[in-house]
């Protein structure tokens, strides 16, 4: 098994294939042009991709609204969204025409979670609207490409200790129950590579919270309940 790494530094890349193996590939997401020509590259060196993981976000920063530079917030949204359909755009005619292939979109909480009326842009407007659509994205692509044996996953690795975390939480730095462990994560992508959870296909788990070996085992209840999606509640 052949596993390919994109980042856009090759400083980071160089340490991640050092400690795992991976090959390595520089790839700025919000560029269509490069995207096509790198998927096209792994394509012909290393074939047609069984699992896409897209995991390019930042966060941008901490900040009201209004305060935002407009450059800023709308990054946020090109990275984090356009990149993710940029990249599952790359692999979805190949995948298709062999008629298999998974693709996980890493989502959060702060596209479900209450904001309430004292938001403080502790995270900002356009993380929380892109994971949002994110989610809905997943959905949408997933009941686009299941008949082509193609299943698409949204899920949420918790609170990890990153770079981009340590910006926006330093101040509970240091509070270990705040964060959750990164093997809680590889452990949710294997069982979605899997193919535990292909009946669930376009849903949302979260790797902090979720029990997601027993809801496999539920996954009929799971779809007539609608659960694991972004819904509106209606009033009883």
């Amino acid at each position: 098994m052949t596993v390919v790494a994109i980042g856009r530094t090759s400083s980071d890349l160089d340490q991640v294939a050092q400690e795992t193996g991976a090959y390595p590939l520089v790839l700025d997401v919000k560029d269509p042009a490069a995207v096509e020509e790198v998927f096209g590259r792994i394509a012909v060196d290393h074939g047609v991709p069984d699992l896409l993981v897209n995991n390019a976000a930042i966060s941008g920063g901490s900040g009201l609204t209004w305060d935002v530079a407009q450059e800023t917030w709308w990054e946020v949204l090109e990275i984090n969204v356009r990149g993710t359909y940029l990249c599952s755009r790359a692999v979805l005619a190949p995948m298709m025409a062999r008629g298999s292939g998974r693709i996980i979109n890493l989502s959060s909480g702060a596209a479900t979670f209450p904001v309430g009326l004292d938001n403080d842009g502790t995270l900002t407007s356009a993380y929380m609207a892109s994971k949002a659509a994110v989610n809905r994205f997943t959905e949408a692509l997933a009941g686009e490409c299941f008949a082509a044996g193609v299943r698409v996953f949204a899920m949420s690795p918790g609170m990890v200790k990153t770079d981009m975390t340590a910006d926006v939480f330093a101040d509970v730095w240091d509070d270990e129950d705040t964060w959750t462990p990164m093997d809680k994560s590889l452990d949710l992508i294997t069982d979605l590579d899997s193919g535990m959870l292909d009946q669930l296909s376009g849903r949302y788990f979260r790797a902090a919270i979720d029990d997601w070996r027993s809801i496999a085992t539920r996954a009929d209840e799971v779809i007539a309940l609608d659960t694991n999606v972004l819904r509106l509640t209606d009033l009883p």
